[in-house]
């Protein structure tokens, strides 16, 4: 059995999303699926699960009511930029894709990690709000002790911040491209405080890695 590693990311519902003025931030969605039509490769019909009484606008065709729930669906412009245009060019399926709390949270199966890292590239190119919520990689043999879970909430804001200055600055690389001073400068913050912030990250994703 390969090695792969499952995603999960967060990114806003707005463009460059297909549900750019379809829901708003406090919709509750499920279920979601998409396919290209035979004879307009440019354009996209999404179907979603959500409340029977959700606001959508009139090209937004409810297809099926189970009651309290039901299924919805509209088409749109296919933008090369969204998230599911990206996993599309990288022969990636999306396994889950909700929207809760505002956000379109997309769940995917990368085969390696530069895979991983391209898809994520392309995502923060497009929208630099995307986070990536969960990772979850699995190793050659499929034994439950062979998987890793690394949650990024688990880190603040600005540990989230820190640890991303230092890392697009070299601060990890060997050798370094920056040292901790350089990194702290460009954040505007002392060095004890950029390695304060720096080891309780570390504390948080090596005990997640670890335990």
């Amino acid at each position: 059995m390969g090695s792969g590693i499952r995603a999960e990311v967060s990114l806003p519902t707005g463009a460059p999303s297909p549900f750019d003025g379809v829901v708003d931030g406090a919709a509750a969605i499920t279920e979601l699926a998409r396919c290209t039509p035979a004879d307009d490769r440019e354009r996209v019909v999404v179907e979603f699960i959500a409340d029977a009484d959700l606001s959508v606008p009139d090209d937004v065709e409810v297809v099926f009511d189970y009651g309290g729930r039901a299924a919805y669906r509209f088409e749109a412009a296919v933008d090369p930029d969204s998230p599911f245009a990206v996993l599309d060019r990288h022969e990636t399926p999306v396994s889950e894709a909700t929207i809760r709390d505002g956000r379109l949270r997309v769940t995917f199966h990368a085969t390696d990690l530069p895979t991983l890292r391209s898809v994520l590239e392309a995502f923060r190119d497009a929208c630099p709000e995307m986070e990536v919520k969960r990772l979850l990689q699995s190793s050659t043999t499929p034994t439950e002790s062979d998987l890793v879970t690394v949650d990024r909430s688990e880190l603040t804001e600005r540990q989230r911040e820190v640890l991303a200055a230092a890392y697009e600055a070299g601060y990890f690389d060997h050798p370094k491209g920056a040292n901790a001073g350089e990194v702290a400068e460009s954040l505007g913050i002392g060095r004890s405080t950029f390695t304060e912030h720096v080891a309780a990250a570390q504390r948080k994703l090596f005990g997640s890695l670890l335990e």
